[in-house]
C-alpha cells in the first residue's frame, strides 16, 4: 500500500512539471529576439546576440527591444541569418541560454556566430574561452565582440563576413575540404 502511495506521489509530481528540467529560455519572455520561426534553410547561419546593458528590471525591456531591433534586426542579417538575443544578467545565464539554443537549433550542421557588445560581450567573450572546444564541436563559427555600446558596432562587412564564414563552414562539412579561392563574396 505504501509503495503505492509513492508511485502515485512520483507520478503525480512528474505529471504536474515538478521534476521538469525545464531551461528559463524555453520561454519567449527570457529573450529580446528569438527567430525561430524562420525556416533554418532560408538563411545559412544563426546569430547569438548578448548586449548591453544587461537585464536590469522590466521598464528597460523596451529599450532593449529597441536596441536589439536596431543593431541586429530589421533587415540587418535578413537572408544571412536568424537572431537569437538572450535577457541575461551572468555567466550562468549566457550557459542556459547557449545551451537552449544547441540544444534546440544548434548541432555540428547549424553554424551560428557570437555578437556580443559591452558588458554582455564581456560575459559572451568569457563564456567562449572557458568553452571553446565545446563551442567549435557544435557549430560556433565566429565571434565579433566590442567593449563598448555602439550603435555602429554590427556593419555590413560583419554581415558579409558571417555570411561566407557560414558558406565556408557549410562547404567544409559537405566536401571535406576548404573552399576554392575566389568562390566567397566580397
Amino acid at each position: 500500500m505504501m509503495k503505492n502511495a509513492i508511485v502515485l506521489l512520483f507520478a503525480a509530481a512528474v505529471l504536474s512539471g515538478c521534476l521538469s528540467s525545464k531551461s528559463p529560455y524555453d520561454y519567449i519572455e527570457n529573450w529580446l529576439v528569438r527567430e525561430d520561426a524562420v525556416r533554418p534553410f532560408a538563411v545559412p547561419a544563426d546569430v547569438i546576440f548578448v548586449q548591453d546593458p544587461l537585464y536590469v528590471d522590466v521598464d528597460a525591456l523596451p529599450v532593449m527591444l529597441s536596441r536589439a531591433r536596431d543593431m541586429v534586426g530589421r533587415g540587418r542579417f535578413h537572408g544571412v541569418a536568424r537572431v537569437f538575443s538572450p535577457l541575461v544578467a551572468n555567466e550562468d545565464d549566457v550557459k542556459k541560454a547557449v545551451d537552449w539554443y544547441i540544444g534546440h537549433h544548434g548541432g555540428r550542421e547549424r553554424p551560428f556566430v557570437f555578437v556580443g557588445e559591452g558588458a554582455g560581450g564581456a560575459l559572451l567573450k568569457s563564456y567562449e574561452e572557458k568553452n571553446g572546444d565545446w563551442l567549435d564541436r557544435n557549430g560556433l563559427a565566429a565571434s565579433y565582440y566590442s567593449e563598448a555600446a555602439n550603435v555602429d558596432f554590427v556593419t555590413d562587412d560583419m554581415v558579409l563576413d558571417i555570411r561566407n564564414v557560414a558558406a565556408a563552414l557549410r562547404y567544409r562539412q559537405q566536401w571535406g575540404r576548404d573552399m576554392p579561392v575566389g568562390m566567397l563574396e566580397r
